[in-house]
């Protein structure tokens, strides 16, 4: 007997209230430890995204944001300050590894190697992301880096979900325009979610996403 086809509209609505009955304490969010190596890296089964973007694109911002706590994760002036692999849990549901920012140009090229050695080391691991969030500012729109790093995700089958920062950057009619060209930049199969960590527009659109993948992989 043949079994009947998968019902996706039927899915994404149970995901989706599945998804509303998740009560996630965004400020209930702790910075677990920051990772220099793989072999630090603690084991979970909590759904684990992983947070990517240039230095320079507010990711620290985004972040606190997110979380609802200023300050959580340490933000400044002189962008490339993140280093390391830095994990945050969300109300115990969730994994945030905050990754390096990619792309400073005043860090020496052994120092940018050696980020972009351990990024993609964590990505391509067994115990890697489930869901990548590539952040990019909606003003410059994605850059040859970001490209490159969506290109390397779909060559390994790792899903992703672009983000554009600092939204309030731009008036509508700009900002409309500017994600259509990220949308056609990005190949045309994902839009980005304009978000901007001053007037917080974005952020509970983006709290849903990362609640429905928790739900995905809760479903697995």
């Amino acid at each position: 007997m043949l079994k009947s086809p998968l019902n996706h509209n039927r899915l994404a609505d149970s995901l989706q209230l599945m998804s509303d009955a998740i009560d996630i304490r965004w400020e209930n969010t702790q910075f677990e430890l920051s990772v220099a190596d793989l072999s630090q890296f603690p084991e979970t089964t909590l759904p684990t995204i992983a947070v990517a973007g240039h230095s320079n694109v507010g990711k620290s911002s985004l972040l606190n944001a997110l979380f609802g706590r200023k300050g959580l994760v340490k933000t400044s002036k002189a962008p490339g300050c993140t280093r390391l692999l830095n994990l945050f849990t969300v109300d115990d549901t969730l994994l945030v590894v905050d990754l390096p920012g990619y792309g400073f140009a005043r860090a020496a090229k052994k120092e940018q190697a050696q980020w972009r050695s351990l990024i993609e080391r964590y990505l391509g691991a067994e115990n890697g992301p489930d869901l990548v969030l590539s952040l990019m500012d909606i003003r410059h729109g994605p850059k040859p880096s970001d490209l490159q790093l969506i290109d390397w995700l779909n060559e390994r089958g790792l899903r992703w979900q672009p983000v554009a920062t600092k939204a309030d950057k731009l008036s509508g009619n700009a900002r409309g325009k500017r994600l259509k060209e990220m949308t056609q930049a990005l190949g045309g199969m994902l839009s980005p979610l304009a978000t901007s960590s001053a007037d917080k527009r974005g952020i509970e659109a983006l709290r849903t996403i990362l609640q429905r993948e928790i739900v995905g992989c809760k479903s697995e």
